[in-house]
């Protein structure tokens, strides 16, 4: 199953209008996480996977996002892991 993944922050603004956008988007059909960086265990996912702000979207652990995205650029990412 494909692993979306949101690195965020509480403080966040974009992050959270992100997440909304996210979860309209995502199919059923794959996973969603979300990572608080603001924790030691999110901050350690972070670094391995050299992510340095938020928000930021991997897709099985690759970084596809950093920073805001439209909902045209998520549908044809995840077109991409069909």
């Amino acid at each position: 199953m494909t692993t979306v993944e949101l690195y965020y922050s509480d403080t966040c603004s974009n992050c959270h209008t992100l997440r909304a956008l996210l979860i309209e988007t995502i199919p059923k059909t794959m996973k969603f996480k979300e990572i608080n960086i603001s924790y030691p265990e999110g901050q350690r996912r972070a670094s391995e996977l050299g992510i340095m702000s938020v928000p930021t979207v991997a897709i099985d652990g690759e970084v596809v996002f950093v920073g805001r995205v439209s909902r045209e650029e998520i549908l044809r990412e995840i077109s991409l892991r069909k």
